[in-house]
């Protein structure tokens, strides 16, 4: 396995496409992201989005094979949308390289260390 970095992206050579789990555990949507998380992904994650109510949503990270910075974008208008609904924005499972996005652009505010009930 090869990995490859710029400032705001992470690839693991792997070519797994991308997909959202939805799930509704304690009180908040839990959006589980899988694959590449780049800007095709982006209407995956608006659709998903879009059928969630509007409460707390946490996005479980742990089996993200790529992030750039489009994905990056989407993650802070996100935040703000759930901000404006009242809510919050919980990142968890963010490790590695991608977890150093967050941390090197300044939102390291969002990553959360275990889901909270």
């Amino acid at each position: 396995m090869r990995i490859l970095t710029d400032h705001l992206s992470v690839y693991v050579h792997d070519t797994a496409p991308f997909s959202v789990g939805v799930e509704d555990s304690n009180g908040a949507t839990h959006l589980r992201l899988s694959g590449r998380f780049d800007a095709s992904a982006l209407p995956s994650l608006e659709d998903a989005i879009g059928a969630v109510p509007h409460r707390d949503v946490v996005l479980d990270l742990a089996a993200l094979t790529f992030m750039d910075g489009a994905a990056w974008i989407a993650v802070t208008r996100l935040e703000n949308r759930v901000q404006d609904w009242g809510n919050e924005l919980r990142l968890v499972n963010a490790r590695g390289r991608i977890r150093t996005i967050f941390e090197l652009t300044g939102t390291e505010h969002l990553l959360s260390e275990a889901v909270r009930g």
